[in-house]
Parts: structure tokens; sequence; C-alpha cells
């Protein structure tokens, strides 16, 4: 009578097999690691050629600019700017070609590449704007790179004076309009402004014309009828008005003798800010 005998030489096949799996997994979990990413995330640029040829170490804090998306899906997101004091909203698009990738920030479709790990916060985001040639003059420009590092973006919303005061009668959100005149034409823009009890005040410019939306951030004080503010980014820049609430519940300022305000040259002039529901 023959013996049984056992399949113990598959065993081996077996287990090298599983092993086989275990190392693949291992280079995927490895891969997720140390592989560059996606573009979610905040994002400091360190090279604008535009602005400045300054290194990120030379560039002041308050001339930063900072780039933040959120998470996507593979075809793009929301996206946010910030830049003295600043946040401006927008939407962008990720797509492929030949291998490259590409993102549209809302005008055209623009190479970049991210290398380096994320996981240790080492990752490097660049994006290329091409050649282009002017057809008139005939002048070329040549392709720039802008270089972003990962970061952490501005929390302007927690950036009030040391010491403050602030008015109850302020801690409100207030609608006004304004008006942008280039040459003989008048174009309307909304300015709302919000004091939170944080010591925040801030200024949202929104115009459809324009494409304008725009957050712009202040610390600020206010006492006895007496407002003083200063971006988040400048607070040695200070500005001074007077303000009152008038019989019919709305906001006024006067003695406003400030400038630096993003169209304007005063930051409310004689507008009428009504409470917003």
């Amino acid at each position: 009578m023959k013996e049984k005998t056992t399949s113990n030489k598959k065993i081996p096949i077996i287990s090298i097999s599983v092993a086989a799996v275990a190392l693949a997994f291992a280079g995927i979990a490895l891969y997720s690691f140390f592989a560059p990413g996606t573009i979610d995330g905040d994002w400091e640029m360190i090279v604008n050629p535009e602005i400045s040829k300054a290194t990120a170490d030379e560039v002041e804090s308050k001339d930063k600019v900072y780039y933040s998306f959120d998470k996507t899906d593979d075809y793009g997101g929301k996206y946010k700017t910030y830049y003295q004091g600043g946040v401006e909203e927008g939407s962008y698009k990720l797509s492929e070609k030949d291998n490259k990738k590409y993102i549209n920030l809302g005008t055209e479709d623009l190479e970049y590449s991210i290398t380096g790990s994320k996981l240790f916060g080492r990752a490097k985001l660049t994006i290329t704007y091409p050649e282009t040639t002017d057809e008139q003059s005939g002048t070329t420009t040549t392709a720039q790179d802008y270089v972003f590092v990962q970061a952490k973006a501005p929390d302007y919303e927690n950036e009030s004076y040391s010491t403050f005061n602030t008015d109850k009668e302020l801690l409100a959100q207030w609608a006004g309009s304004r008006k942008l005149t280039y040459l003989t034409t008048e174009i309307p823009y909304s300015e709302s402004i919000k004091f939170d009890d944080k010591g925040i005040m801030t200024i949202h410019y929104k115009s459809d014309e324009l494409l304008l939306d725009r957050y712009m951030y202040y610390a600020y004080t206010a006492q006895d009828g007496e407002l003083k503010f200063s971006p988040v980014t400048e607070k040695d820049n200070q500005y001074s008005v007077k303000y009152k609430i008038d019989k019919e519940g709305n906001l006024l300022f006067t003695e406003d003798k400030t400038d630096g305000s993003i169209f304007a040259d005063e930051f409310f002039s004689d507008a009428t800010y009504v409470k917003a529901d």
C-alpha cells in the first residue's frame, strides 16, 4: 500500500505568494508616504518672478503670498490666496495631457508639478506660466516658474491688537455700496463691514463686473465714537475715524481722512452702512 503524501511542497509557493503580496502592499504604503501627493493643502510662494527677485528669507512677512487648496477630487476644487491681510477665493480645475499635469486658476491651463514628500512637509509645488509673445509688439516673455513650499496659511481672523476695546453697537455685519470711477464710467461694488468681539474688522469687497471677491482683515479698537484700525499684517500703520449710529440704526463715519482702501482714497467716506439681517 502506498503511503499518502501531503502537499507540503505547495506551502513554500503559497508563502512566497503571500510575501510578494505583503511586499507589494508595503511598497504602496511607502510610496504613499514618500510620494509628492496631491495639490491640496497650504503653500507659501518662495519664488515670484513677477513681483520680486528676493528669496523667501528676504521677503517681509506682510508681503508673503500663500495659496490654500481644499481637498480635491480628480478635477479640481476651491482655493484661497492670502496676501497683505487680504483673502481672495476662487475655483481651480485640474487636467492631464501627454503625461503632464495642468491647473487652471480661472484664466488658462498652467503646467504644474509637485516634488518631495508631503508627509514630512518637504514637498515643493511649481506652477509654470508659458512663454508668450505679444502680437502687436512682438515682445516675447520667457516662461516663468512660481515656486511654493508647504506652509501654514496665516490666520488673519485671530490677529487682533494685544489690547483692544469693542463697542456692542458695532458688533454686527454692515452692508454698504460704493462706486469706482474710471474716467467717465462709474462701476458699483458692495462693501460690507463686520466687527467681531475678538478685535477683528473684516471688509468684504465684491463686484461681478470687476471680478472681485476679496476679504480684508484689520485689527481694531473702538471707544467713545472713535475707531482705530490697522491691517493685520501692518499693525504699526494705524488709521483713525469717527463713527456713530444714527436714529435709523445705520452706521456712519465722519472725519475719515484715511487712505489705502482697495479703490477709494478713504475707507468709508460718506457711505451709509445698514445692519445686515
